[in-house]
């Protein structure tokens, strides 16, 4: 493997150079063991291209990103390191899990209604780029946002209302927030970036690309477990870069990896 990995070197650049063009692209990181310590596998992924990437950090995000629009699940590293692209896009589909846990656990009304409100934009924006269009009508657009600010405003007001929860003895800094509270804060801080989806129709509801992406990842290291060189790991990572890469050009994986780099490339 290590003969191969080698080989593929250039191929690897060549797709972190791709993914560097702009356009949107699907952030993720999972947590593995190399050499009995925790790890951390960065994936960056649109549509054509996979990169992975081992680091001893999960905050170690692959800052030299510019341009486009990089769609992720709000982890804060992204926004303190990511400042050369052109915008963020926050994962539906975790805000609709955060709400039904909100809704369930904490019994919360507005969480249910929230959760209604993004899957109906989702809905609409669907149906309208099915018909071939590439926006809202500005009418539709602003009824979605009036509702959506009516309910951050009303389920905030209830929350600045409720008792403070109590604090760990010795405890400093900013009182301590309801997990509802917490989510109503950060959907209406970054409520921009929630709402990607909706003003710009390339891109998607959810970072479905990248925990897709990262699927088969986290498959081999549940079989397998830890890799026990940092080296061997990255090398890993690198094969299967290119093997994801591949499938997504609709290559013949075995086939292209007897290939010289250059004539790879010229597929990709």
């Amino acid at each position: 493997m290590n003969g191969t990995a080698r080989t593929l070197g250039g191929v690897v650049e060549h797709i972190l150079a791709r993914l560097n063009e702009g356009g949107v692209r699907h952030l993720d990181e999972t947590g593995l063991r190399v050499a009995g310590k925790l790890h951390w596998l960065h994936s960056i992924s649109d549509l054509a291209f996979t990169h992975y990437r081992i680091s001893a950090k999960r905050g170690a995000v692959p800052s030299f990103l510019t341009g486009g629009t990089i769609v992720h699940d709000h982890w804060k590293s992204y926004y303190a390191h990511m400042s050369g692209v052109d915008a963020h896009a926050l994962c539906g589909a975790h805000h609709l899990r955060e709400l039904k846990a909100i809704e369930e656990i904490e019994k919360e009304p507005w969480a249910c209604a929230m959760s209604v409100l993004l899957n109906s934009a989702n809905q609409l924006k669907c149906a309208a780029q099915g018909r071939g269009e590439t926006e809202l009508p500005t009418s539709v657009h602003h009824g979605i946002l009036t509702k959506y600010m009516a309910i951050l405003t009303e389920s905030l007001a209830f929350h600045e209302r409720q008792d403070p929860l109590a604090r760990r003895t010795g405890a400093r800094g900013r009182k301590a927030r309801r997990p509802g509270h917490n989510l109503l804060v950060r959907l209406r801080d970054y409520r921009d970036d929630v709402l990607r989806f909706l003003t710009d129709f390339t891109v998607p509801f959810t970072n479905n690309q990248a925990e897709r992406d990262l699927r088969m990842m986290k498959l081999r290291m549940k079989i397998s477990g830890t890799f026990r060189t940092l080296e061997g790991a990255q090398i890993f990572a690198d094969i299967r870069s290119v093997i994801s890469t591949v499938r997504k050009h609709g290559g013949n994986i075995l086939e292209t990896l007897t290939l010289s780099p250059q004539q790879i490339i010229a597929r990709l």
